[in-house]
């Protein structure tokens, strides 16, 4: 009986001890990843470069398989409206092309920044910071939409992907572009797209947001240690009910 009434003692003390351990690793572990991964939203707005070489407001041009975005080689945007991580910028830099169906994009689709004012790259050195592949949102999916607006076609891009913090942190993401097309109806924009032409020299908007924070590594191996503690547990439980009646 003694033997018995110990091997229950040993394993209610490794239940109180590594188990709640266990979970204290896990929850330090996941609040680290979620405070250091992106959240929140913001709009965005055609910038302005002002570089000698390249001095032109932010635009998009529309064909059936792609859309450019010009000036190049940085096509910044401004950022307003920005909530959570996204206060600490009000520049991006937007890559130069996505094509449609299968998707290609040169990644990150944007690389965000700051500069003296929003949008605006006036030298090589505001370029910095939106272009160090730091902070950024890579691009997974994209597709578009034309509607009838008054007179007007509005052209909607959906945009998915995810969004990764200086170190590393990742987290999900969507929003949209949007643009129009003055004076014309759907059906002749869809003429001009399918006939190889392309609809250009479009000022643009939009917004993105950020919708779950995807886990890190040490996260998921936090979450591994406690399943595979609780198992040892399980097995020990199991082994100890068996009980030996010449112990008692």
């Amino acid at each position: 009986m003694v033997a018995f009434t110990s091997k229950l003692l040993d394993a209610f003390f490794a239940a109180t001890v590594v188990i709640p351990l266990s979970f204290v690793g896990i929850f330090t572990f996941a609040n680290s990843a979620i405070a250091a991964s992106f959240n929140g939203d913001f709009q965005l707005s055609s910038g302005y470069t002002s570089l000698p070489s390249t001095s032109a407001s932010s635009l998009v041009e529309l064909s059936a398989k792609s859309l450019i975005f010009s000036p190049q080689p940085i096509t910044p945007v401004a950022l307003s409206a920005q909530t959570g991580s996204f206060t600490s910028f009000n520049t991006a830099k937007i890559s130069n092309i996505i094509q449609f169906s299968p998707l290609s994009v040169n990644n990150p689709f944007m690389d965000f920044g700051k500069t003296l004012l929003p949008g605006v790259v006036q030298s090589a050195a505001e370029s910095a910071s939106i272009t160090d592949k730091i902070n950024t949102f890579s691009l997974s999916s994209a597709n578009y939409e034309l509607k009838q607006s008054g007179e007007n076609v509005a052209i909607d891009v959906a945009l998915y992907g995810l969004f990764s913090s200086e170190d590393g942190s990742k987290s999900k993401g969507a929003g949209n572009l949007s643009f129009q097309v003055n004076n014309v109806k759907v059906a002749n924009v869809e003429s001009i797209l399918s006939s190889g032409g392309s609809v250009n020299n479009l000022a643009f908007s939009g917004a993105l947001f950020t919708t779950t924070s995807v886990p890190e590594p040490a996260t998921l191996l936090g979450l591994g240690i406690i399943g595979a503690a609780m198992m040892m547990f399980s097995r020990r439980q199991s082994q100890d009910s068996s009980i030996d009646i010449s112990e008692i």
